[in-house]
């Protein structure tokens, strides 16, 4: 049987655990529909910039866009956009949509994400 203080323990460590939001991953691996809609939208983009708000980010980076593609997750039913060869999360990348509007890829795919900016705050370093 376990204790009261154990079990008060765990109980508490659960809730903790269910409600401390997920950021890692939220749409590094999508539909193929939702990766065909996101290659769409950055596929003509010669940069793209790396923000990820919930992991504490201080400023972002710029990537130049050499090559994208999109890509079928090895042994399951998912798919990826990789960006100079590498997969990429959705949730944490922004392409340039009007002058110096800086839009989140995910969103503007329709990929459900959360604790991310729409557009990137203006005052945010560049490196």
């Amino acid at each position: 049987m376990i204790r009261p203080k154990i079990f008060q323990f765990l109980v508490l460590a659960v809730i903790l655990a269910a409600a401390s939001p997920v950021f890692a991953d939220q749409a590094a691996w999508v539909s193929r529909a939702e990766a065909e809609r996101a290659l769409k939208l950055l596929a003509s983009q010669q940069v793209v910039r790396h923000y990820c708000a919930p992991c504490g980010d201080k400023s972002v980076r710029s990537e130049v866009v050499e090559s994208i593609g999109l890509f079928k997750v090895e042994d399951s039913e998912y798919w990826e956009i990789r960006v100079n060869g590498k997969g990429v999360d959705l949730a944490y990348i922004y392409f340039l949509k009007k002058r110096d509007r800086w839009v989140n890829a995910a969103m503007a795919a329709d990929i459900d994400v959360s604790d991310v900016p729409e557009e990137l705050p203006a005052n945010l370093p560049v490196s």
